[in-house]
């Protein structure tokens, strides 16, 4: 009998100590926390996505909230997920990071199983538009990532983390101001990092289909009144009904990844945008909540790219009154066709966004609400083009190398023990001051 109490209570020694090892206990700090760091990072270079999504939430559970809740939730949601998961991978507030992103799971991962049974939405958006899963590997993915942080809640606090408690405030206030930085530069110019279908570089359109094209055949699925039914090219309905996707029923998926208008059952992209000449695109999802003032910097920049060459065309997403009270109130001298909204906000992010096309291909895009007038009209023409580009992947660059570089220096004084000395003397100094005082 002594016997067998002494190796059970070896093996749970055993067990308790691999369990307790330093090495797993980061392999789990690395491993939960960088998820949570790279679903906050894709989410906050694009928090207009998230936005998007967290409406089509809403929308399913005929809920409406204030806009600047949404915007809110958008860049909380985002964030949150970066900072803390950072936090964690770097073993700084090893109790606090662990428990907030377990209350994080306390409310995913009821809302993932949801979403597996009742599937209202086509994914959960955990990861942005980078990676897309279905609901059932989101699902397991939560349950996994909730076991491992159950563990990390009972041994994270046994293994010190990179920096010393005094100054895990500062490396929390930096990744906060990093990934706030990323925010407000994509929601207010463009995502920083574009994931989607059109980003730079992409062909708008293919003007010449290849030989498999004429082959391809397409279905496409309309809403209205909370009801979906498929209808074919030749048979499309009439604008009270909402386009909600497209999918092909044969033939090459390549053939079809264009950006679509369609028309009396056709496509008729092809016909107005022009792969010769340089153009403006001007997406205007709902010219409702476009800011009015933008009207006059369209204009302007519409006699700029026709003073080039080129030609400006507007892609509006409301229906056919809201489109004619923009045609009057913006007093528009440039095209204007109705696209369908969900591709709009697929192409450019924004209440209104200009994109910029050189002979079809996409070279960048921004906020129409951040270009001035001034810059319109006082930049010399042959620097215009050049003064709108926002260059996203530029300042990214510069934003992540200005924040490790300054990461590093902490680091590297904090291992050498300089910070610890600088606040043990400023705390002496206070002493001494209020030993004078007195």
């Amino acid at each position: 009998m002594p016997s067998s109490q002494s190796s059970s209570s070896q093996r749970q020694s055993l067990i308790e100590r691999i369990l307790g090892s330093t090495v797993l206990i980061w392999l789990m700090r690395l491993a939960v926390g960088g998820l949570f760091a790279f679903s906050g990072f894709v989410k906050a270079v694009d928090p207009w996505g998230s936005i998007i999504k967290i409406n089509e939430y809403l929308t399913v559970w005929g809920t409406e909230l204030p806009g600047a809740l949404t915007v809110c939730g958008g860049f909380l949601l985002g964030g949150f997920e970066f900072l803390w998961g950072v936090l964690l991978m770097l073993g700084c507030y090893r109790r606090c990071s662990v428990w907030m992103l377990t209350l994080q799971m306390t409310f995913m991962l009821p809302l993932t199983l949801y979403i597996l049974i009742a599937s209202p939405v086509d994914d959960c958006g955990c990861f942005g538009d980078a990676i897309t899963i279905s609901n059932t590997a989101t699902f397991v993915k939560n349950i996994v990532i909730t076991i491992a942080l159950i563990y990390l809640i009972l041994y994270n606090t046994r293994v010190a983390g990179l920096f010393t408690t005094y100054v895990q405030w500062i490396v929390g206030g930096l990744v906060t101001f990093y990934i706030f930085a990323v925010e407000l530069f994509s929601y207010n110019i463009q995502p920083l990092q574009d994931y989607r279908r059109f980003a730079p570089g992409a062909m708008l359109v293919e003007q010449e289909a290849d030989d498999d094209a004429a082959d391809v055949e397409m279905e496409y699925i309309y809403e209205k009144d909370g009801q979906r039914r498929t209808f074919a090219i030749d048979n499309l309905p009439d604008s009270t009904w909402t386009f909600v996707d497209r999918k092909i029923v044969s033939g090459e998926a390549d053939n079809t990844d264009g950006f679509i208008i369609i028309r009396d059952g056709e496509d008729i992209a092809p016909e107005l945008i022009d792969n010769e000449i340089p153009m403006f695109l001007v997406s205007l999802p709902n010219v409702r909540m476009v800011d009015l003032s933008a009207t006059y910097v369209i204009n302007e920049l519409n006699d700029f790219i026709l003073s080039q060459g080129g030609s400006m065309l507007a892609l509006v997403g409301s229906d056919e009154a809201s489109i004619e009270w923009w045609r009057d109130i913006s007093m528009a001298t440039y095209p204007i066709v109705k696209a369908d909204e969900r591709e709009l906000l697929e192409l450019a992010r924004g209440n209104a966004a200009l994109i910029y096309l050189n002979k079809g291909r996409v070279e960048w895009k921004r906020s129409v609400e951040s270009i001035t007038g001034t810059v319109v009209r006082e930049t010399p023409s042959d620097k215009l083009l050049a003064e709108l580009d926002p260059e996203p992947d530029f300042v990214l660059k510069s934003l992540t190398f200005g924040f490790g570089a300054v990461f590093l220096i902490f680091f590297i004084l904090d291992r050498s023990g300089k910070l610890i000395q600088w606040h043990f003397s400023r705390k002496k100094r206070k002493q001494k001051v209020l030993q004078s005082k007195t």
